[in-house]
């Protein structure tokens, strides 16, 4: 797919059965950022229902401000220039016109559709000179499904950077006990080249051939949150494992309650026995660091680069890469990484695409049924990061229609075919699908459609027949 250039919409209407017809369907009014700043600062969380399917399987993100004129006093001198905060994408201003007749008619089949009829839908599509040819109540915050690690991303990548990785280290003390500290890296195995028994080689080679004191886990790095607010009990360990910043196996290699409620100690004793298998005994219990515990590095594992991460997050929708990435940008704001913290500073660094955000975000997954968007904002969102330096590692990181991660399968035989690249979202109850597209006519698209309510999950194929009109369209 030719990526768009940047450019984007102000508002629209939906068109539903002559192309000339322009109507608007119930609007409602955004939240105030300001307030849903303060909202998550006092720890409140927007109830919705949110259950993402497991790691690889996703089927089933002001204007210019100037100086004031001098006032009329001659003994007062003009006031400065204003930085501003951020220049707004001018296509964002885009004033709306009417869609083609075919594709309002499709768009009136959309609505109508039996899957998608009877629940709360979102939908913002914006074509390059036509502006937001369709919506459908696009303020409406909704469950977004796996669409929120297209959030993750935009804050992993203005926050921390591409380049960044993730290290995992052991230590080892001049009291003689050896110390894991966590990094937050999701990818960790516990064989292979990325893991717990690659440590223990290091440390072998190091020349450690007797640990007398203990085995410290040091997770500081992170909050000691297990679990997001809006999580259910039964999601974990069959969606995703509890949090920890020294993660094994995705935390989900074990499933008994103790595990669930503390996979950090169970992660350290798999690293114990690698050690054994290597002949190095290490004497005392394993425990937790009270604080950081200063030592001679005699082993550490470095993560993939962080533009990586996200590529793989999104393309095949990593539940585990996308929390503890949340949880790192909070860290690299405050020193201590926390879900409250990430959304925080996620928005704060979101500031440059001069849109309103008004959504909240519980977790970084998609998982939590806190997190609540509209079709709107993630289309603006989305439109807006074409201007960012970053946006080329979130657009080649979306899935390709009918190619590649969640839509591999998807969109074979249609225009939209190895032409869309949209994060997908399959939740029980409800689906969502966000991205960039070129329609027939040559035209940049962006769009956002999110469908919420019992049984909203089976709306994928509505979803996907309207997306796949809008790439047909040759107006």
């Amino acid at each position: 797919m030719a990526r768009p250039g940047p450019s984007a919409s102000v508002r629209a209407g939906t068109v539903l059965a002559e192309a000339a017809v322009f109507v608007r369907t119930r609007p409602t009014p955004r939240v105030l950022f300001a307030s849903v700043l303060a909202l998550v600062l006092a720890g409140g969380l927007l109830g919705a229902v949110a259950v993402e399917r497991p790691r690889g399987n996703d089927g089933g993100a002001v204007g210019e401000r100037v100086a004031a004129p001098p006032r009329a006093v001659p003994s007062d001198p003009p006031a400065g220039p204003v930085t501003p905060r951020c220049r707004p994408d001018p296509t964002l201003a885009q004033p709306a016109g009417p869609p083609s007749a075919a594709l309002a008619a499709a768009f009136a089949a959309f609505l109508g559709h039996p899957s998608v009829a009877p629940h709360r839908t979102g939908v913002s599509v914006w074509l390059d000179g036509q502006g937001e040819v369709l919506a459908h109540d696009p303020d409406q915050a909704l469950a977004p499904a796996s669409n929120q690690k297209i959030f993750t991303a935009m804050g992993a990548l203005a926050v921390l950077g591409p380049d960044a990785r993730l290290t995992t280290e052991v230590r080892l003390t001049t009291a003689g006990d050896l110390v894991v500290v966590g990094g937050a890296d999701a990818t960790l195995t516990a064989g292979g080249p990325h893991s717990v028994a690659s440590l223990a080689d290091q440390v072998r080679a190091h020349g450690v051939g007797h640990v007398p004191g203990a085995l410290i886990v040091d997770e500081s790095r992170h909050d000691g949150g297990r679990r997001a607010s809006g999580w259910q009990d039964w999601q974990i360990p069959t969606y995703t494992g509890p949090l920890s910043a020294f993660m094994v196996d995705d935390n989900r290699w074990r499933a008994d309650p103790a595990f669930l409620a503390d996979p950090a100690l169970a992660n350290a004793d798999l690293l114990r026995r690698a050690l054994a298998d290597r002949g190095i005994d290490v004497r005392g219990p394993t425990v937790y660091a009270a604080e950081p515990v200063p030592g001679a590095v005699v082993a550490s594992l470095v993560s993939a680069p962080l533009g990586v991460l996200v590529r793989d997050m999104l393309g095949r929708s990593d539940n585990q890469i996308a929390d503890l990435l949340l949880k790192e940008v909070g860290h690299a704001a405050t020193g201590t990484g926390s879900m409250a913290g990430g959304f925080a500073a996620t928005t704060a660094a979101l500031t440059p695409l001069c849109i309103p955000l008004a959504g909240i975000a519980d977790d970084g997954s998609g998982l939590s049924r806190a997190n609540a968007r509209s079709a709107r904002e993630w289309r603006t969102m989305l439109q807006a990061a074409r201007a960012q330096p970053w946006w080329p590692t979130i657009v080649d990181g979306l899935p390709l229609a009918g190619r590649s991660g969640t839509l591999a399968g998807r969109f074979h035989g249609t225009a939209a075919e190895a032409n869309v690249r949209a994060k997908t979202g399959t939740i029980i109850g409800g689906a969502a699908l966000s991205g960039y597209g070129t329609t027939a006519g040559g035209r940049a698209f962006v769009f956002s459609v999110v469908v919420n309510g019992p049984g909203a999950d089976a709306s994928a194929d509505a979803i996907d027949a309207l997306v796949a009109a809008v790439a047909r369209d040759v107006g």
